[in-house]
């Protein structure tokens, strides 16, 4: 009786949606997934909330050109998150809840790639699957410290930018063959960019982040004083926050509303819409955070400057070459932000070091050869999935 009424409850609850952030509401459709085969090659497991959506949004344009050649399917366990992405997309979605039914999913049907976009401990629940390949996206390439996770090792491959994410798992992994097990594909979801001269700065801050080792956040610390500085210059400001910031941490919620007032009231933009790629299209200049904004902007070839994170155990992973060469504003330094700009967009030296910036950890291919790289890799995993699967049954595998 009692675990009768405790699953009632549990019921209750994930339909009022009082559930504790970051965790999915377990709604599936499992009942009427029995027995569904899916025809997608590939599957998308992405087992969060809607919360953590950006993360799978920005590959929606590449999952769309994949699904037109081997057809994908989302597979999720919260029910939010399944009805946005069937609003947002054309591809499809099913809600399976139960271990079981992920486990059918993948092996009766026809999936031979998993791909995932996040480090979600939920993960495990795909990850137990024999029958397909595991494949590692992430949701953006930075040298953030905690880019570089042991989880990894978990997915048979991980596609990644360029050679600075090559040199960054050599450089930190221990027992981990970068060679056999990354895959460059560039960045496919990044618009292509050209040099522009305009007078709009964005600012876009990361996220708090969940420990000491991922306190890249600027918004505390030199937030208020960036905009005051741009605004009182003449700059344009555009206003990109993270989409967590402020979710872990009251004090980076409280300074991020101080910053979007401080942002309307001098005429500038807050930018909140879900694409980063139209953001950077807006913009000429950007100051972020050890991110992968910083990264990704480098597509666009304009003037990029970085905070400089104030926890001294907030560093970039080692080898870092774009957070060692841009131009870098320190806390005491962030009323200055202006001039820094100015003397940024005047620096002969700096587009130059942006090409080869981007050389370095974007692969050097434009969207469309990215684009194309992403589905012939997949394309290559699924054929490799299907050469061992036929060695394994003809007996042959080696021990």
């Amino acid at each position: 009786m009692l675990s009768a009424v405790r699953r009632v409850g549990g019921v209750v609850i994930r339909r009022l949606g009082l559930l504790p952030g970051g965790v999915a509401d377990g709604l599936g459709e499992d009942d009427s997934l029995a027995g569904r085969v899916l025809a997608s090659r590939v599957a998308v497991f992405f087992p969060d909330p809607p919360e953590n959506l950006y993360q799978l949004r920005q590959w929606y344009g590449a999952l769309d050109a994949l699904d037109a050649e081997m057809g994908v399917t989302v597979v999720t366990q919260d029910s939010r998150t399944a009805r946005a992405v069937r609003e947002e997309t054309g591809l499809d979605v099913v809600v399976a809840a139960r271990t079981r039914t992920v486990d059918a999913l993948l092996r009766d049907g026809e999936v031979r790639v998993v791909l995932y976009v996040g480090h979600a401990h939920t993960n495990a629940v795909a990850l137990r699957s024999i029958e397909v390949a595991h494949v590692f996206l992430a949701h953006g390439d930075s040298d953030k410290a905690v880019s570089v996770s042991n989880q990894v090792k978990g997915f048979d491959v991980t596609l990644v930018a360029g050679q600075a994410a090559i040199d960054r798992y050599r450089a930190s992994m221990l027992f981990f063959d970068a060679d056999a097990r990354l895959r460059v594909i560039g960045r496919p979801q990044l618009p292509e960019g050209s040099h522009r001269s305009g007078t709009t700065v964005m600012y876009a801050p990361t996220w708090e982040g969940s420990q000491a080792a991922n306190a890249y956040s600027s918004v505390v610390s030199h937030g208020e004083a960036i905009v005051a500085s741009l605004l009182a210059g003449g700059w344009q400001v555009r206003y990109r926050p993270h989409p967590r910031l402020g979710k872990s941490d009251a004090r980076f919620r409280e300074a991020d509303a101080r910053i979007r007032a401080a942002i309307e009231a001098g005429g500038g933009t807050v930018d909140l819409t879900p694409d980063a790629g139209a953001a950077m299209r807006e913009a000429d200049v950007l100051i972020t955070d050890v991110s992968a904004m910083s990264t990704d902007w480098l597509s666009q070839r304009r003037p990029l400057i970085v905070a400089e994170p104030t926890d001294p155990r907030a560093l970039p992973t080692t080898g870092s070459l774009l957070h060692s060469s841009v131009p870098r504003l320190a806390a005491d330094a962030a009323d200055e932000a202006a001039a820094l700009v100015t003397a940024t967009v005047g620096d002969p030296a700096h587009r130059p070091l942006l090409d080869r910036l981007a050389a370095h950890y974007l692969g050097g291919m434009s969207g469309e050869e990215s684009l194309a790289a992403f589905i012939t890799t997949c394309a290559r995993i699924a054929a490799e999935r299907d050469e061992a699967v036929r060695v394994r049954e003809s007996g042959h595998a080696h021990p």
